[in-house]
């Protein structure tokens, strides 16, 4: 099996403890044998998008879809589950997200000083941007769970104005 996709499916199935595959299979209430069969892509059995996702849930294995977005060009990034945050908060994010352009500028920076590019230096700069491309994201996450409490809060207001609530 070549393909990352693929591969990465099967990784997930046969790692997963207590008991592999069959584990797995139980985990998420699928038949042994059949599950067996699509994780591994025998008999033309593929894994269904469902079942894919009950089982990236159950291992917190989130390898297939990294392959997935890779295939594609693309890069899948955690983003957490916020649900409001505080000014402090939002500072502290704010303040980690122009620490982490200042070093991917850093590195750059030290990176052209010699006119040239080695792999470790592209690697290291990688490192940093990727850094700041999650806390952008962050950032973005905590203001859309800003614009979620505001709304449910206006929401509220709104119901006790008219006696609701």
């Amino acid at each position: 099996m070549h393909d990352p996709v693929e591969t990465a499916i099967s990784e997930m199935a046969a790692s997963y403890k207590p008991g592999g595959y069959v584990g797995l299979a139980k985990a998420i209430d699928r038949r042994p044998g059949v599950f067996f069969n699509q994780a591994t892509f025998q008999d033309r059995n593929q894994l269904g998008i469902n079942t894919l996702r009950a089982a990236m849930r159950v291992t917190s294995d989130h390898g297939p879809l990294h392959a997935l977005c890779a295939e594609f060009g693309y890069g899948a990034v955690s983003l957490g589950a916020y649900r409001d945050c505080s000014d402090a908060e939002l500072i502290s994010c704010i303040t980690a997200l122009g620490a982490a352009r200042g070093e991917v500028d850093a590195e750059l920076h030290r990176a052209f000083e010699d006119r040239r590019i080695t792999r470790e230096e592209a690697r290291r700069i990688r490192e940093r941007a990727s850094v700041a491309i999650r806390a952008n994201l962050e950032l973005l996450s905590r203001l859309d769970a800003l614009a979620e409490a505001e709304t449910q809060a206006e929401e509220r207001r709104a119901l006790r104005a008219v006696g609701g609530a």
